[in-house]
């Protein structure tokens, strides 16, 4: 009986680099530089450049931090996790945010909710705003 074929393996050096694209991806949506998120894992910016650049290998006790750092797991890290990834905002972060801006003048208020607006119809397929 014939055996299956097993799929081709990427060259390690386009996983590192699929790799260190995720943790670039990742750092910038929580909103850390280089430099932030290299000093909360023991890394220099230029170490963790590297990383994100494909260039060095992750250690595993680096990966772990990396993770627990940024919230998600080192499968995501990895590329192993296709779940979604946690949300950046949560409904309590929300509510913060909303309070804050009843509390501003009147224009401004104005300004931010059609900021939002126009950031959100241009990210979304929603129709909530077609009345």
């Amino acid at each position: 009986m014939p055996r299956a074929r097993k799929q081709p393996q990427q060259a390690p050096e386009n996983r590192l680099a699929e790799i260190g694209k995720r943790l670039q991806l990742i750092r910038k949506r929580r909103g850390l530089t280089q430099k932030e998120l290299g000093e909360k894992v023991g890394l220099t910016r230029e170490g963790l450049a590297s990383c994100e650049a494909g260039r060095a290998h992750i250690l595993d006790t680096t990966l772990i931090d990396l993770a627990t750092v940024l919230r998600v797991s080192s499968d995501k890290i990895l590329g192993l996790d296709h779940q979604t990834e946690e949300p950046l905002v949560t409904g309590r972060r929300w509510a913060k945010r909303i309070t804050v801006v009843e509390t501003l003048p009147e224009p401004v208020k104005k300004h931010i909710f059609r900021t939002l607006d126009d950031a959100i119809k241009a990210n979304t397929r929603l129709s909530i705003f077609d009345d």
